[in-house]
């Protein structure tokens, strides 16, 4: 008898904080993938991509989880990353697209620099070398980005 419990939770990564939703506990893997495809649909869950639904395996009666304590987030670092998004999305003539795995990554390659810099020059080449593969824009045009988004 399969004695494990099979445990659904939500989570990406937002100015270098980790934001985590535990959806629900599960008998079997293929239940907690049903469950999944639920979530995928709702609101606010269907602006992830479905990279950022895990299903992890636990043994009951064992501290697995939390055993650091926690942290919380203001609701109002999720708009910004919204807007960084949008702002993105215009400067690469690209749709805003989460579900995108290689944008979804940039976003938050950037939103990570703006998290640990407020120096417009110093963004605008981490820009410059982040997407020299995908666009060609001039420096002028990465550093009113870099201005743009630090002001977001």
């Amino acid at each position: 008898m399969n004695q494990n419990l099979y445990l659904l939770y939500h989570a990406y990564e937002i100015n270098g904080h980790e934001e985590i939703k535990i959806l629900g506990i599960y008998t079997s893997p293929e239940n907690a993938e049903q469950a999944k495809q639920r979530y995928l649909h709702l609101e606010g869950f269907r602006e992830f991509p479905a990279h950022c639904f895990w299903i992890q395996r636990y043994a009951p009666n064992k501290d697995d989880a939390w055993t650091d304590g926690f942290f919380t987030e203001p609701e109002s670092v999720l708009q910004t990353f919204r807007k960084l998004s949008a702002e993105l999305s215009a400067f690469l003539e690209l749709p805003d697209n989460w579900e995108n795995q290689e944008y979804f990554e940039l976003l938050q390659e950037i939103s990570w620099k703006l998290s640990v810099s407020d120096d417009v020059a110093d963004i605008s080449e981490y820009l410059e070398r982040l997407t020299v593969d995908r666009i060609q824009k001039s420096k002028p045009e990465y550093l009113r980005f870099a201005h743009k988004i630090l002001n977001l």
